[in-house]
């Protein structure tokens, strides 16, 4: 009787590329813009990628394109989540108390924290390459920077997945 094994070091998950983005703007103009010049067509899905902390939970934007002639799936993700705290209710009530609001910023991938956006591209090609993509990106005037991360390094690498 024969014995069957199966290798699973063919197997990889790291099959996308993960592109970091300065940007200013809205989630929802960056895409257009993303789409207007990149030729894509990024909509936003119902559902955002959402995670629970111990105070808050922070919902980012996700955007999403499938491209099934290529068979590459662009996700737009922003990173950033920032959310009005509760007021303190034992704070002084005086004649010169101050009520500030206080904010709490939430970050999808912590170790980058300036980094505005991310462009996750899944590819089933091996011979994809996104620098040609990068190279229209820096093009748009409202992109500050935008520059390939290795994701493998990454301590929240899990954070990317959402599916």
């Amino acid at each position: 009787m024969a014995i069957q094994r199966l290798v699973l070091d063919t197997i990889t998950d790291d099959d996308y590329e993960l592109i970091a983005i300065h940007c200013s703007l809205a989630p929802y103009r960056l895409a257009f813009l993303l789409n207007k010049h990149l030729n894509l067509k990024l909509f936003r899905k119902n559902k955002d990628v959402n995670f629970e902390y111990d105070d808050v939970v922070a919902n980012f934007p996700l955007y999403q394109y499938d491209d099934l002639f290529q068979y590459n799936t662009y996700n737009l993700l922003g990173n950033k989540f920032k959310t009005k705290t509760e007021p303190n209710q034992s704070a002084p009530q005086g004649l010169f108390a101050t009520s500030e609001d206080s904010y709490v910023t939430k970050y999808l991938i912590p170790e980058l924290k300036n980094v505005d956006y991310f462009l996750k591209i899944e590819t089933e090609s091996s011979m994809f390459s996104s620098k040609p993509m990068l190279t229209h990106m820096l093009t748009v005037t409202q992109i500050i920077t935008a520059y390939p991360v290795d994701h493998t390094e990454l301590k929240s690498k899990n954070n990317l997945i959402f599916e």
